[in-house]
């Protein structure tokens, strides 16, 4: 027999042979399984840091909606508020943007009376998203709410996700909502 014949019965006897073809396939199989669990447990975490985000937009609008006028303490209250309402989470990249928005002019036009930032910068669409909503002298708070979720096993193929809420109040006491620093 030379050595081809037997190189060929070898070939072929080991094609026969499929006792290690489960876990072969395992192998192969096994570590896509892990990465979908990972990116579906980021997933899941991720919607219920969006819904703790709704939480704590409308629990500092609803704290400052409260008040005949916002002060510093009130403001770091519904502040400390909103960040209690994203426990267990990391809070350190939270932030808020309060804006006290008064109807005034023809028409009427909403216009920045005051603003607020903590840990954020400015949201730019408060005024234009509160066009109509109230009418000359009234008016509203925007309170936008910015957070950045960082997933723990998907975040280096995905990155940090930045979230963002926006809820606007009237105030429960008057027409309009001023700031009163000191």
């Amino acid at each position: 027999m030379c050595w081809s014949t037997s190189f060929i019965l070898l070939f072929q006897r080991f094609r026969r042979d499929d006792t290690a073809v489960a876990a072969v396939e395992a192998g192969m199989i096994f570590p896509l399984l892990i990465i979908i669990l990972c990116g579906m447990m980021d997933t899941g975490a991720g919607l219920v840091v969006n819904q703790k985000m709704i939480t704590s937009c409308q629990t500092v609008a609803d704290i400052l909606a409260r008040e005949d006028s916002v002060t510093d303490p009130a403001l770091a209250d519904a502040v400390a508020a909103g960040r209690l309402s994203l426990v267990p989470y990391e809070t350190a990249t939270f932030g808020v943007h309060v804006a006290g928005i008064q109807f005034t002019g023809s028409g009427p036009s909403p216009v920045i009376r005051w603003q607020d930032m903590i840990n954020t910068d400015p949201n730019p669409d408060v005024v234009i998203r509160a066009a109509g909503l109230g009418a000359l002298n009234e008016g509203v708070l925007a309170i936008t709410t910015r957070y950045t979720y960082q997933p723990f096993f998907s975040g280096t193929f995905t990155g940090d996700i930045d979230m963002e809420e926006v809820a606007y109040v009237r105030g429960r006491r008057g027409l309009y909502i001023p700031r009163v620093r000191g």
